[in-house]
């Protein structure tokens, strides 16, 4: 038979599929014959709208974690392997969105629109495409600011009790970058629905999710999303980071992820080591963490800043998760127990809390208020504690239990009440020069709480110089000075009355 040559020839695809059998379901691991040349990480297809996540290898068989309803899954059932690695979508239509692990809604509106899918378990960028971490990032609680401050880029862990105050310090941080051109993700990892939904509305009622972004896998999520969704965020992250933006990383908590891989790994057979946790819990979550930084311009010029949340029990800083974690970070806030049940908010232990990379990212104008703050408040914490046991003070002691006491009213903050940078400096400049010294409690209650509101009503020119000022010029320290004596001045009234309140309720307590 002839054929012109003109004549199309027909050209055909090929494409090369590997399959396999399903030998064992074991819950949500899958043991599976065949697939010769798959790879760790790698997709696979199990039929109705299952897919699955290699995990680890036998001898003769692949184990993979199904991503899905297991109950679809049949022995003797035909997998596919499909030779690209884990993705997510992302996009600029996450922002102020509420998604799933996988990238699916979970907000009850229409999909979202990616702009591309990047790999979940992803390398973290190499040295060559770092920078120097050096602007800093306001979380907007006082105490942190100014004894613990934040860099952008820096990994920085949370740690404490159940029911400390963890997560009101990460959300405060998500609130405080409202109109600061920083994107936030939090990444909620095995909390429950109703606690979700709470930070949730809170994010609704303050606006932040025009800037903001929920991806969450709850206590009632397969364990399998547990394990993934923090690499998911972090993958996020790094596609608005790779685009310029400078973004906030929460997760909570990372204690939660650490069980997650647990059960995995439990149902691997891997042997257990050290707290029932598998040997590879540091390299998993180490793997995790190293993603976070700041990049020079031919990665992004962008950085990725994390927050960790990590559960203790009874104030043990030595558990296995916890010091594993706070090996991996720039620093770490530790919330103490017994302080909140004193009623002081945020529980912070300030002796063991510090932050490595934060004080030299510290505006100049904060770090020259505050340059003995910590120093005189370790003294007040420490005489406190010896006077439970003495009878008496000596003057030198009664002048820094005094002065320590002023420190810790400006600390006092309020849950979802961030503060900005402004306010922070003019209370340090409040306390660094004395004038609350005189105060009484309540006044000074009233004056942490109003200050601000009259700095922005009588002089919006000495915020607008705080916010630009690279130090404490003497024009600016006089226009402060002016502007808390006219407080006082104009408020007296109320402040005494408040002030024979508070004896009246301290009498009524004795």
């Amino acid at each position: 038979m002839s054929s012109s040559a003109s004549s199309p020839i027909p050209l055909f695809k090929i494409k090369v599929q590997e399959k396999g059998v399903i030998k064992d379901i074991k819950e949500i691991i899958v043991r599976i014959e065949g697939l010769p040349t798959c790879l760790n990480g790698q997709i696979l297809d199990m039929g109705d709208g299952v897919k699955g996540i290699i995990m680890g290898y036998d001898e003769d068989e692949v184990l993979a974690l199904a991503l899905g309803d297991p109950s679809k899954l049949k022995m003797g059932k035909e997998v596919i392997g499909v030779s690209e690695p884990f993705t997510i979508p992302v996009g600029d239509g996450l922002i102020g969105r509420m998604v799933g692990a996988l990238g699916n809604p979970i907000d009850g509106k229409e999909p979202v629109e990616a702009d591309e899918h990047v790999a979940v378990f992803r390398d973290s960028p190499p040295i060559t495409d770092r920078a120097t971490i050096d602007q800093f990032m306001p979380t907007g609680t006082k105490i942190v600011d100014m004894l613990i401050p934040l860099a952008k880029g820096q990994r920085q862990l949370i740690l404490g009790d159940r029911m400390t105050g963890k997560t009101a310090i990460a959300v405060d941080a998500i609130l405080n970058q409202k109109d600061r051109d920083v994107i936030c993700i939090y990444c909620c990892l095995g909390k429950s629905v109703s606690g979700l939904e709470k930070i949730a509305g809170l994010f609704q009622k303050k606006g932040t999710f025009d800037y903001t972004t929920i991806i969450a896998a709850t206590d009632n999520s397969p364990v399998g999303e547990q394990y993934i969704v923090p690499f998911a965020a972090a993958s996020i992250a790094d596609y608005f980071a790779r685009k310029g933006h400078d973004v906030l990383v929460v997760f909570d908590d990372l204690t939660k992820h650490a069980w997650a891989y647990r059960q995995l790994s439990l149902l691997l057979e891997r042997p257990p080591g050290r707290e029932a946790y598998p040997g590879d819990i540091f390299y998993v979550q180490t793997q995790l963490m190293e993603r976070a930084g700041k990049f020079n311009k031919d990665h992004g010029d962008g950085s990725i800043t994390f927050l960790g949340i990590a559960e203790t029990l009874q104030n043990d800083l030595t558990g296995y998760i916890p010091s594993n974690l706070s090996s991996m970070c720039d620093g770490q806030i530790c919330l103490s127990s017994s302080i909140f049940g004193e009623g002081f908010r945020p529980a912070i232990d300030v002796p063991v809390s510090i932050s490595i990379v934060g004080g030299k990212a510290q505006p100049t104008i904060m770090r020259t208020l505050g340059k003995d703050l910590r120093a005189d408040y370790a003294r007040y914490n420490e005489i406190v504690k010896l006077s439970k046991l003495s009878s008496g003070l000596s003057e030198e002691a009664d002048r820094a239990v005094k002065k320590g006491e002023v420190i810790r009213s400006i600390f006092q903050q309020g849950e979802a009440n961030p503060v900005s940078l402004e306010e922070e400096v003019i209370l340090l400049y409040a306390v660094s020069s004395g004038m609350l010294q005189a105060r009484s409690g309540a006044e000074r209650k009233i004056f942490c709480k109003d200050i601000f509101d009259f700095a922005r009503g009588h002089d919006q020119a000495l915020l607008s110089a705080i916010e630009s000022a690279d130090d404490v010029t003497p024009e600016i320290e006089n226009a402060m000075r002016k502007l808390i004596e006219a407080y006082f001045d104009s408020t007296a009234g109320v402040l005494l009355e408040g002030a024979g309140d508070d004896a009246g309720e301290q009498a009524t307590e004795a």
